[in-house]
């Protein structure tokens, strides 16, 4: 029978192996048996009797293996998503970086924003009411929000815009009020939301260049949070050319905190705010100084190398300052890198030990401005 067939060691590293070629997924150790349960349900589903043949089918180039990989697909990644999540990176688009971008393009008013990975929709969708509450008059406006998934039934959930009660866990009422109708317990977006946003079925493996659809270039604005963890290393790396390349000059790349660790980044610039670390566009040897200020700009740190060739000048500066905006920064800062790297500047202590310094610093400030 089916259910008795096991993948040998062997066989299921080449999936393994398959997998990360295919989609950059890094499949862990302790994800392994899942994983051959998951392999087990697809050949049943495509009625093969061996998992070398379904190895032979994902591993060929027809129209069958790639549908098959579409389905599979479904099985492995992460759906999990809500509204807002990450409140204090949804607090820097809201507050700084959107409100940039929307005075850089006033001439044109044009604004082109990409969610990577955008799984059911919240995300981008989340954009799209920031937006809304940020431009009065939005109808003036060329704006394209696109959502792009390797997951294609996650994104037929986001077509739909309906979502239950945990999509929720963070969101402020008077967004729920104005945004959704609730009926029975299912939330319903908005449509004039809902039309704001696009979707594609899109694996960000694939040669983003080398796409027929317009959409996927020019971006002033790259969401990928919460993907890159479940990724290998030279998929990340990748996947990062092909979103420098996707940005527009000055264009703002932001992902989950601490995702980016080992990675070369000097073609980016790294501004590290309190709330997250913002990536920017540079073309050239430097960020273009014709770059128009964020909003509140002196509470961030310029870091034109890679975070693990840390400008330590920057660091001790901010660590030096009573602001504690700067201090929280200088925080941030801290937790991009290993623990154990030292900091000569510092006396050679371990951002482990800094961090360690600044967060009571930090408390003992809160509870006496309480």
């Amino acid at each position: 029978m089916l259910n008795s067939l096991s993948l040998n060691e062997e066989l299921l590293s080449a999936f393994v192996r398959l997998i990360a070629k295919h989609s950059g997924i890094e499949i862990r150790e302790r994800e392994q048996t899942a994983l051959s349960e998951k392999i087990l349900l697809r050949m049943k589903a495509v009625k093969l009797d061996s998992p070398a043949n379904y190895y032979q089918l994902l591993n060929s180039s027809t129209p069958n293996s790639y549908k098959e990989w579409k389905s599979l697909m479904i099985l492995i990644t992460n759906v999990e998503s809500f509204f807002f999540r990450d409140t204090d990176q949804f607090a820097l688009l809201r507050d700084r970086i959107l409100p940039e971008l929307i005075q850089r393009k006033q001439n044109n008013k044009t604004l082109r924003i990409c969610s990577a990975g955008c799984s059911s929709g919240e995300e981008p969708y989340s954009l799209a009411i920031l937006l809304k509450e940020l431009l009065p008059e939005l109808e003036q406006w060329n704006l394209t929000i696109l959502g792009i998934d390797i997951n294609q039934e996650a994104l037929q959930k986001a077509q739909t815009g309906i979502y239950r009660p945990w999509s929720f866990r963070r969101v402020d009422v008077d967004i729920i009020k104005r945004y959704f109708r609730v009926t029975n317990n299912h939330y319903h977006l908005n449509p004039s939301i809902m039309q704001m946003v696009k979707f594609q079925n899109l694996n960000l493996l694939e040669n983003l260049s080398n796409q027929s659809n317009l959409e996927l270039r020019e971006f002033d604005l790259i969401l990928c949070r919460n993907v890159f963890i479940y990724f290998e290393s030279s998929a990340i790396e990748k996947v990062l050319n092909q979103f420098y390349k996707a940005l527009q000059p000055l264009g703002y790349l932001i992902t989950g905190h601490a995702e980016l660790y080992g990675q070369n980044l000097n073609q980016f610039q790294a501004n590290v705010f309190p709330e997250s670390v913002v990536y920017q566009r540079i073309d050239g040897d430097g960020i273009d100084t014709a770059r128009r200020p964020l909003h509140s700009e002196a509470n961030y740190l310029p870091t034109k190398n890679s975070l693990w060739e840390l400008n330590q000048g920057d660091l001790v500066s901010a660590l030096e300052k009573s602001n504690v905006k700067m201090q929280q920064a200088a925080l941030n800062l801290l937790k991009q890198l290993p623990p154990g790297t030292q900091i000569p500047k510092l006396g050679n202590l371990t951002a482990a030990e800094l961090i360690a310094q600044l967060e009571t610093a930090l408390q003992a400030i809160n509870r006496e401005s309480t």
